[in-house]
């Protein structure tokens, strides 16, 4: 089925769902399926559900684990630019372990997210490279990472922040069960080394402060990951658009038309609070965000809603968009036409063009 996005044109889909850019390596690089959104394991009423700032959340994966193994592995040149990796050849290991190499200063990774990173990869037995990003801005590898995934980066990345430069050994097992690859001269027992540059980490989720429940507006209730679902009120449906900053973050950086917006969104009918689309079931996307790519209303969302200014990465924004400022009276999909929509939307990040 077709996902009914927030644009003028639904008929083609605007949705980029962060993965990493495909290499004739395939199998040994970073098995490049998206984490699939956590198993509801509770509901939480507005209030009790989003941490307050983004320092007290915890690693989902446990702590990255370092080692004088992986100590070995030496680097030359500024983070952001192609370092030359050196190291003792051969190099084992036998569970995955980490290095922050230079430490950035940016938020930190916790799981169940998406980073933007350059990388090198590099057989461990023979220091040969197989694979690397361009380190140009041209190629660099956005990707979701979690618990679940074969090679654990979600674990080797944990509490590294962005700006860093971190070195990761791989056994030869988790990286391509011990299957070797041949394209990249991986044998069957040789160990994968990566050195990885995050260039930027983007929020797992809208963190901040819940404001106050709004008399007459939806209820909005969270899980523990955060995905959200409404509760309707029983009034009339509003005839001029409402917005609603419902998390409020301390992040200074706010949304700018022509920026490149990265976000979790869900979006509802008002009769009768249906969900007709959310970005949850999959992964985060990103898109421009320009004035005649979307309805009226979901811009004015991500441009107004701090009360008429421009919303931060981290907040979360309810917005409720009568058919003027929505589709109007064309019906889209399982949205019929003339329909009230309310949409929540976490801002992850944002990136300018310019």
């Amino acid at each position: 089925m077709r996902r009914k996005l927030p644009r003028h044109d639904s008929t083609k889909s605007a949705s980029s769902a962060p993965k990493i850019n495909r290499t004739p390596n395939e199998k040994v690089e970073l098995r490049k399926s998206l984490v699939a959104v956590l198993a509801v394991l509770s509901l939480a009423l507005t209030g009790c559900a989003a941490p307050a700032d983004y320092a007290s959340l915890k690693p989902v994966c446990g702590s990255a684990t370092d080692s004088s193994t992986v100590d070995k592995i030496q680097t030359v040149g500024n983070f952001g630019t192609k370092p030359t990796v050196t190291f003792p050849a051969p190099l084992s290991s036998k569970t995955i372990v980490s290095h922050v190499i230079s430490a950035g200063t940016g938020p930190k990774f916790v799981g169940n997210q998406i980073i933007k990173f350059n990388y090198v990869a590099l057989n461990a037995s023979t220091g040969k490279a197989f694979s690397s990003t361009k380190y140009d801005g041209t190629d660099a590898v956005i990707q979701s990472f979690g618990p679940s995934q074969q090679i654990n980066f979600c674990k080797a990345l944990a509490g590294v922040p962005e700006g860093s430069r971190v070195s990761i050994l791989i056994p030869a097992k988790m990286a391509h069960g011990n299957q070797g690859d041949s394209t990249a001269g991986l044998g069957a027992n040789d160990d994968v080394i990566f050195v990885m540059d995050l260039m930027k980490v983007y929020y797992p989720r809208a963190i901040g402060q819940i404001q106050p429940q709004v008399d007459g507006a939806p209820t909005i209730i969270r899980t523990v990951s955060g995905q959200p679902s409404v509760q309707i009120p029983g009034r009339p449906a509003p005839t001029k658009l409402e917005l609603f900053n419902t998390i409020t973050s301390s992040n200074p950086q706010t949304v700018s038309l022509g920026d490149t917006v990265t976000l979790q969104y869900s979006g509802f009918l008002w009769k009768g609070g249906t969900q007709f689309d959310s970005s949850w079931a999959n992964a985060p996307v990103q898109w421009k965000l320009t004035e005649t790519g979307f309805i009226k209303g979901f811009v004015k969302a991500l441009t107004e809603s701090r009360n008429g200014k421009a919303p931060h990465v981290g907040d979360e924004i309810m917005a409720i968009i009568p058919p003027g400022d929505g589709y109007g009276a064309t019906a889209q999909g399982a949205i019929p036409a003339n329909s009230t929509l309310v949409f929540v939307i976490d801002i992850l990040g944002t990136e300018s063009t310019k």
